[in-house]
């Protein structure tokens, strides 16, 4: 296993060294996966992996997402894929389904259902912000995701816009225990590497200072964030200095929607406010109370 990790370690350096991931990474997955899956075209790259829509066995449209190179560099494969395959349990309306992953020579790969829909990153570059109601339903689904695989003990540790699909069928969560699988299977190459495992627009107190482990409030300060800018248009905290901004998540008092949105109803404001508390104990206790609270918002705007 240690010397398997460290082939695919070489193989992601010299790869890197030599530039040919830069020049044409789509024809090299296609002949990786050449006879199980029919890869179209690249169509996303986050933070942890490029994503390709492909076609599976049974005709099936997938999105396969192969892991940087370069964070490969300072992640071990094999507990990566380990920790990745827990993600698997999750089987909900509202979390795209992890349906394969493993490793290909040096490619560290794995593959989740293909969601139709822009993701709110794309909804808001193009519209600024959402309709008041279609926050809150959105909120709704989402809660109800989070809830579900809270409960099997799975936190998401990345909730952001570039994360969640706006489909026909509501909203859908992306890379669940990915960023968990990310910070599980990290060397040490990985801190000094300057790679965050999350982002910093919507990290969480706690995830910031890495002081303890995080819990399910993570996510719902997280969540929190995403649903302000959905509303007000711009995050929470903002600054170019990305260390500023993470200054603020720890010291700024928490905004109020509001002040940027009055219209915003005072139930779904107070509870982004709440979700947000710096302290993970003044936050709601679980994804289900805040949906909770939220109930019936919706039918009220």
């Amino acid at each position: 296993m240690l010397a398997r990790a460290e082939h695919t370690r070489k193989c992601c350096g010299a790869i890197l060294k030599d530039g040919l991931i830069r020049r044409d990474m789509l024809a090299l997955v296609r002949q990786a996966f050449d006879g199980r899956y029919a890869v179209e075209r690249e169509i996303g790259k986050g933070g942890n992996a490029r994503i390709f829509l492909a076609i599976d066995e049974d005709g099936e449209r997938v999105a396969l997402k192969v892991l940087h190179p370069e964070l490969l560099v300072s992640v071990a494969a094999d507990r990566f894929l380990r920790e990745i395959g827990l993600a698997g349990r999750l089987n909900h309306p509202h979390i795209s389904r992890l349906l394969a992953h493993g490793e290909h020579d040096w490619l560290v790969y794995y593959v989740m259902t293909y969601v139709e829909g822009p993701t709110l990153r794309e909804y808001l570059d193009h519209r600024s912000r959402m309709p008041v109601a279609e926050v809150a339903r959105l909120a709704g689904d989402l809660l109800d995701a989070l809830d579900y695989a809270h409960g099997l003990g799975i936190v998401h540790r990345d909730v952001k816009p570039e994360n969640l699909v706006v489909s026909e069928g509501g909203a859908v969560l992306l890379d669940f225990g990915i960023a968990r699988a990310v910070w599980a299977a990290g060397t040490d190459r990985l801190t000094r590497s300057g790679i965050a495992v999350g982002t910093s627009t919507y990290m969480s107190p706690e995830q910031i200072t890495a002081l303890v482990e995080l819990d399910p409030r993570s996510d719902l300060y997280s969540l929190g964030c995403v649903l302000f800018e959905a509303l007000a248009g711009r995050p929470p905290y903002a600054h170019r200095n990305e260390v500023m901004v993470l200054q603020q998540h720890l010291n700024e008092p928490v905004p109020d929607v509001r002040a940027l949105r009055p219209e915003v109803p005072a139930p779904l404001a107070t509870a982004i406010m709440r979700a947000m508390q710096k302290a993970p104990t003044a936050r709601w206790p679980s994804a289900a109370a805040m949906r909770d609270a939220l109930a019936g918002v919706a039918a009220q705007v």
